[in-house]
């Protein structure tokens, strides 16, 4: 998987199988999925054809999933832990008995293999997940009137655990509790971000994490970033750029970058033990103006 934001559309990249209930949706493998921002007035007769359009521009490998929001980019949140990695737009300006368009998208990339049932049982756990997460924030609809939701399975090139197979995706299984965690989550922060609802929704990136303490959300960008803020500056070297605390290349899978290992939870982690790429100040500024860029193309600068 690969994913950035170009012309006010986030670009998730990889060789999927996925099902989605967005634009030329249905069940079938995909090169890619875009989720374009749009404005508020948008009113196009073709949405599919429009939508081929702007990944052409792109220049996107096709087949693709596509889904249009109103909701500015810049308030994209991405939600991930070892099994999933969900990436919302979430606005709430038109609930879900209104008649005005208003969209949460929900992009959902699972790292393994999943059945049809287990692809088709994750919209449900995803949808049940946004509902608690706007339930909790206090409104009293169960989403808005065009949301759409896309599932994506991508097999990791690893065997060091075996074949990740998910046969089922409800919440009584571990895939369905990631599913539902990291949406929840994504949800109301994006909620956050695109209403600015409270003090606390400058991060776009949440990554659950497990350790001596218990789990917890790690959040970025945040506060404390950097020389004389991060407790573990500097992690990998003195003067590095703190700007990707956590990776958009990652799991990248390059051997003279890293390698995978098994994690304690039982599930494959890939190290990143031997790259510095996204901390080196002039790969970060190409990056910046090259979100597209790849591995070969960062290493080399």
């Amino acid at each position: 998987m690969r994913y950035y934001v170009q012309d006010k559309t986030l670009v998730v990249k990889g060789d999927f199988d996925g099902l989605s209930t967005g634009i030329d949706g249905g069940r079938k493998k995909v090169k890619a999925v875009l989720n374009h921002e749009v404005g508020k007035d948008f009113d196009h007769r073709d949405p599919v054809a429009y939508m081929d359009m702007v990944a052409s521009k792109l220049g996107i490998e096709k087949p693709c999933f596509y889904f249009l929001t109103a909701v500015h980019m810049e308030n994209l949140c991405v939600a991930r832990d070892q099994q999933v990695t969900a990436f919302i737009t979430a606005g709430v300006s038109n609930p879900c008995h209104d008649s005005m368009p208003g969209t949460i998208n929900i992009i959902l990339v699972v790292h393994g293999r999943m059945s049809e049932g287990a692809m088709a049982s994750a919209i449900i756990t995803a949808t049940e997940a946004k509902a608690k997460a706007l339930f909790e924030m206090g409104f009293d609809f169960t989403g808005t009137t065009t949301d759409a939701v896309g599932v994506l399975a991508e097999k990791p090139k690893t065997d060091v655990c075996g074949p990740l197979y998910f046969e089922y995706s409800g919440t009584g299984t571990d895939i369905g509790q990631s599913i539902y965690r990291c949406v929840k989550k994504g949800v109301a922060e994006g909620i956050k971000r695109q209403h600015s609802l409270g003090e606390n929704h400058r991060s776009r990136l949440f990554v659950y994490a497990v350790s001596g303490d218990g789990p917890r959300w790690i959040e970025h960008p945040g506060e404390k970033s950097g020389k004389g803020k991060c407790e573990y500056y500097p992690c990998h070297f003195e003067g590095q750029d703190c700007t990707h605390c956590f990776c958009p290349l990652y799991p990248c899978e390059d051997p003279e970058l890293g390698e995978w290992i098994k994690s304690s939870r039982g599930y494959p982690v890939w190290t990143c033990k031997d790259c510095t790429i996204l901390h080196n100040k002039k790969a970060v500024e190409y990056l910046a103006r090259h979100p597209d860029a790849d591995v070969k193309r960062l290493k080399s600068i």
